[in-house]
């Protein structure tokens, strides 16, 4: 299957429908790698006592490191992925688990407060709208979504817009 008209009208039906998906806790040792791995060497992303210093509860998560993470879980059944490996039933509600190529296009983010370790993450993800463009190989879709990363207590803490290609 490659993006056709069926895909397009599934997506367009999807087009304002809210999902949630609690996430799960950041956790101090997941912030610490994340923060090695992208060469941050800020001690406010490594040391809790020099975060707690600072007026935060622990070690605090670099920006990037809300939509950094592609999967929150121990992972999908193989059935359940996409070619490039990222689970077909979260973060891209409506698009197909097979036959469609994903790319990314871009995104927008605006951080609002700090993410730091202990918190309990949702993601409310609402497709914002679908736009068909003709390509050299057929019709592809240009899909954007926004997401809302909240902390336990309601608080927002990054919103984005993601631009995702399909064909």
């Amino acid at each position: 299957m490659a993006v056709d008209d069926a895909v397009r009208e599934a997506l367009e039906r999807e087009v304002g429908v809210e999902h949630e998906e609690v996430l799960g806790e950041v956790s101090a040792t997941l912030t610490r790698r994340y923060a090695a791995a992208v060469g941050e060497r800020d001690p406010l992303y490594h040391d809790a006592a020099y975060a707690q210093s600072l007026g935060y509860a622990n070690v605090v998560a670099p920006p990037n490191f809300l939509p950094g993470v592609i999967c929150w879980t121990e992972g999908a059944p193989y059935d359940r992925l996409r070619e490039d490996g990222t689970e077909a039933d979260t973060h891209l509600p409506g698009v197909p688990a097979k036959g469609v190529r994903v790319m990314g296009g871009g995104e927008e983010m605006h951080f609002t407060r700090p993410v730091v370790a202990g918190a309990l993450i949702t993601r409310r993800t609402v497709l914002l709208d679908v736009t068909p463009r003709d390509s050299r190989q057929g019709l592809m879709l240009v899909a954007r979504y926004a997401d809302h990363y909240l902390d336990d207590a309601g608080d927002e803490l990054l919103r984005s817009v993601r631009t995702v290609l399909l064909r």
